[in-house]
């Protein structure tokens, strides 16, 4: 196996503990509004951002009569109030610690606010070891679309082909596949089966499993 110079993670699934969170958050924001939320919708919008569900339920239940920004502000605030119950995925942030050394460079290609990412980098002292971070906001196509990968990987001045990403989510497997990475699917999120499906070049439950994979 090829030498990697860079990992890229993504963030809600890989390193903290967030996904029931954002859909606890986005289901408030609904049921304000007399919406019910089924999981199968929340599961299709995994790894893409707030915005784009909020988009879609504003013009599919809502009649397209609410203002977005609003109901995206709604959904934030939800999160926030729930935000000291994020948690990290187990091992994520001493694999980064003990990996951190044996690679040229780390970056991070999220779906998820800006502001989100920095409460997550601050709770978890994570900042010192990013050296390119892409949010939705720095992006003009969202996963699945490989732009937050080919932003990362530009900014870290490597070749996706020399890029590892894991991911949690089919949509984030798909942007990351499609921007050239080598892609680890871990299953905090979707089966192996589904992210296989998804492109994922090899899938793992732990990160003990990635470590070992992982040449240094």
């Amino acid at each position: 196996m090829q030498k990697f110079q860079a990992i890229i993670f993504d963030m809600d699934g890989v390193i903290i503990d967030s996904e029931a969170l954002h859909h606890e958050s986005m289901r408030a924001m609904a049921a304000a509004q007399g919406v019910q939320l089924t999981d199968t919708l929340l599961d299709e919008f995994i790894g893409i951002p707030d915005l784009q569900l909020v988009e879609y339920i504003n013009r599919h239940y809502l009649g397209g009569r609410q203002s977005v920004s609003a109901l995206l502000d709604a959904k934030q605030r939800a999160f926030l109030q729930l935000a000291d119950r994020v948690r990290d995925i187990p091992g994520a942030v001493d694999f980064i610690q003990r990996s951190r050394p044996h690679f040229a460079a780390f970056g991070l290609a999220t779906s998820a606010l800006r502001a989100n990412q920095q409460l997550a980098f601050d709770r978890f002292d994570l900042h010192r070891y990013f050296d390119a971070v892409v949010t939705a906001e720095d992006v003009s196509r969202t996963k699945p679309d490989p732009e937050p990968y080919l932003r990362a990987a530009e900014q870290l001045g490597v070749s996706t082909q020399f890029c590892v990403a894991i991911e949690d989510s089919r949509n984030g497997v798909r942007s990351a596949k499609a921007a050239g990475c080598h892609v680890i699917g871990l299953t905090t999120t979707y089966s192996a089966d589904a992210l296989v499906a998804a492109g994922a070049d090899v899938v793992w439950s732990s990160y003990r499993e990635i470590a070992a994979y992982l040449p240094e």
